[in-house]
């Protein structure tokens, strides 16, 4: 009857680690995203677009395939209007600075579109790599937890 209640203890034991650790595990995997994933910036607004004078994305730290909209007729900037220059220190922190270089044509508010990374995506590719090992290996670890008792018990008294 003892032994009995040991593997009750062993079970309850195993559950509570194993909720625990499903709780974990989606919370570091959502962690993992945001150091890994890029995002797509849609319609982010430019009030003042005057010549040479800086404008900074300060939610992204390097924006590519930018596409910018005049605010006022919908018509595309060309590229020659403007310079984006990504992975600038402005108040202390990462951003994309856009220094317009405007036409007569172009002078009112822009639109800002294209594929970011946020504050916190990791440059290295290596290191994107082993982020994303962790909640592989976090699994895995919640996966023998679970086998444990049947482990344990011999596989069920095979041995």
């Amino acid at each position: 009857m003892d032994n009995n209640l040991g593997k009750v203890g062993l079970l309850i034991g195993v559950a509570i680690m194993i909720i625990v650790g499903v709780i974990f595990l989606q919370t570091s995997a959502q962690a993992v995203g945001t150091v890994t994933d890029t995002v797509t910036v849609e319609n982010t607004s430019l009030a003042t677009v005057v010549n040479d004078t800086a404008q900074y994305l300060t939610d992204y730290k390097s924006l590519a395939s930018v596409v910018i909209y005049n605010e006022t007729n919908d018509a595309i900037v060309g590229a020659g209007n403007y310079t984006v220059t990504n992975n600038v220190i402005y108040n202390g922190a990462e951003a994309v600075r856009i220094v317009p270089d405007t036409t007569a044509d172009y002078k009112s508010a822009w639109v800002v579109s294209g594929t970011a990374q946020p504050l916190t995506y990791v440059k290295d590719a290596g290191s994107r790599a082993m982020a994303n090992l962790i909640p592989i290996m976090f699994a895995l670890a919640l996966l023998t937890i679970a086998l444990y008792p049947v482990i344990k018990d011999g596989f069920g008294g095979m041995n």
